[in-house]
């Protein structure tokens, strides 16, 4: 009886598993495209981080000194792997933008609350230190939407935005 009961629970767990699509959540097509249309389209979430890029660039300009600062272009767009029944999703990488020059080891920590503060106006809140070494720090600031804002300091001063999966 035992055996029996094991083989039952298995078979249902298989078929459950089974009939779940792979998609967020187990969601459908139907669902991941009612999940992309509730986020802002490519054109609206492009022109706010945009927005915040700016901001962000004129308080470190302001506050700590940096300028001129480069349009490095290198943009880029890739597929959604999240949202993989939604031929219309893309993520975009902004052009980077460079300041010939680092942010020094007692500027760091200005520089960290001024994109911390900027980037949470536009939903940027989970900061994850990638390196954090006397002269060379970078971090990436995360939104609810899969978007990162990447800022480094070395050589130069790096700052990078990708969105998440917007509907294009």
């Amino acid at each position: 009886m035992r055996r029996l009961a094991l083989l039952v629970l298995s078979a249902l767990l298989v078929t459950g598993c089974a009939s779940q699509p792979d998609t967020p959540n187990g969601g459908s097509m139907e669902d991941q495209t009612t999940t992309l249309q509730q986020r802002p389209t490519m054109a609206e979430i492009t022109a706010r981080y945009e927005e915040m890029q700016q901001k962000i660039r004129d308080r470190f300009t302001a506050e700590i000194g940096l300028t001129p600062w480069i349009d490095d272009g290198n943009p880029g767009q890739a597929g959604c792997g999240e949202f993989p029944d939604v031929q219309e999703a893309e993520k975009h990488t902004l052009n980077r933008w460079l300041h010939e020059g680092s942010i020094s080891d007692d500027q760091w920590p200005r520089a960290l609350q001024i994109a911390d503060e900027v980037a949470s106006e536009y939903g940027f809140v989970e900061r994850q230190v990638i390196v954090d070494r006397p002269g060379d720090h970078k971090v990436e600031i995360r939104d609810a939407f899969g978007g990162w804002l990447q800022l480094g300091t070395k050589v130069n001063t790096v700052m990078q935005v990708r969105t998440g999966c917007h509907l294009v």
